[in-house]
């Protein structure tokens, strides 16, 4: 057998004939998408606190370099102990409604070479989200002096305050990348459909896929025109149908 090729104009062809079935599952993808995103999928929201390391001033109200330096290197042991069973279980405890896997729903983390603590706390009840990254920020901010030997250079930088729109799912982006592949889908599809169609239809197809001359063909015609025809005395040429 020869080898089968497509040329652009084809392929446009194929896309056109198929149209129906691309837009359709396109169009169907991005609502399914939309409606599960907006109605079926929990709004989770998210509150966030920042905790300063401030270095302590000297006796002249100045700030030596070596003191931000030490600042900046505690900043990733402070990380650790924020996210330790110490703190968490503390915020547990005096936050009403707090679930028990409190670890799973916080996030520390910090810039590079800065004092700044970012903690964010990820919850479908945005109230309660808000309660316990505040209570984290007091709590560590409190139990730092004695877990770390007498040092007290933690303050509260920013408290978390209650957020009025959620974080996930982000319906725009789920309804985009759903559209998308609804279209590829059904591009798909149209390109399958004519792969698996073995069936001859052309001259060219019996050339190209049994790769024998064509003979002869026989006239295909309608048989209410045909009747018509002879009823009226006209002579019918039909379609004609390769052998």
């Amino acid at each position: 057998m020869k080898e089968e090729t497509i040329s652009i104009g084809e392929l446009f062809s194929i896309l056109k004939r198929n149209k129906g079935t691309i837009i359709s599952l396109t169009v169907i993808a991005a609502l399914i998408s939309f409606l599960v995103s907006s109605f079926i999928i929990q709004p989770t929201y998210e509150a966030s606190t920042q905790v300063l390391v401030a270095p302590k001033e000297t006796q002249n109200n100045m700030i030596d370099s070596s003191q931000v330096q030490s600042s900046v290197a505690l900043v990733n042991t402070y990380r650790v102990i924020i996210q330790s069973p110490t703190i968490l279980e503390q915020v547990q405890d005096n936050v009403t409604g707090s679930p028990e896997n409190i670890s799973d729903l916080i996030t520390v983390n910090s810039e590079q070479n800065s004092q700044v603590i970012n903690i964010k706390v990820q919850h479908t009840n945005p109230v309660l989200a808000t309660d316990i990254a505040n209570e984290i920020s007091t709590v560590f901010s409190t139990e730092v002096s004695e877990l770390m030997s007498g040092v007290d250079n933690v303050k509260v930088l920013s408290a978390a305050s209650v957020p009025a729109n959620p974080v996930k799912p982000n319906i725009l982006l789920n309804t985009a990348i759903a559209t998308v592949l609804g279209a590829m889908i059904g591009i798909a599809i149209a390109f399958l459909k004519v792969v698996l169609d073995r069936r001859i239809k052309t001259e060219q197809d019996v050339e190209t896929v049994l790769e024998l001359p064509v003979l002869g063909s026989i006239p295909v015609i309608d048989r209410n025109e045909m009747r018509a025809a002879r009823k009226n005395g006209v002579e019918m040429k039909g379609e004609r149908a390769h052998v």
